[in-house]
């Protein structure tokens, strides 16, 4: 649950500005540890093949992220406004690295399927 950085003197390589407050399905459920920071994910992860997700102050989804062994993202779920439209959709990487690939969810989607469990409170 890093952030980027460089090795601290207190050990490992990132201050963790996050709180885990529960499980879904194996994913570690995020809380910011300051509460009037704006809702974010990690963009690195300390441990390899972890995923994370965040949740709006009602309860509902806003963001899902999976790491890969290196620790490097291969995708982060959203719910919001992309390209004007309010909908989920997913966002790819490559070696860490945003790309511009991005798919609108629907109820048939691979990922859609996957995760499902997750997406409390999104209308589809």
């Amino acid at each position: 649950m890093g952030s980027r950085g460089t090795f601290l003197k207190s050990g490992g390589f990132s201050e963790t500005k996050w709180v885990v407050v529960g499980f879904i399905d194996g994913v570690k459920c995020l809380e910011p540890k300051d509460k009037k920071v704006s809702l974010g994910l990690p963009e690195r992860s300390n441990s390899p093949c972890t995923s994370y997700a965040l949740y709006n102050k009602d309860g509902t989804f806003s963001k899902f992220i999976i790491f890969d062994e290196n620790r490097m993202p291969k995708y982060r779920i959203d719910y919001g406004n992309h390209s004007g439209i309010k909908s989920l959709h997913v966002h790819y990487y490559i070696g860490g690295n945003l790309t511009k690939k991005v798919d609108y969810l629907s109820k048939e989607h691979e990922l859609y399927c996957k995760h499902k469990n997750l997406f409390k409170g999104v209308p589809l």
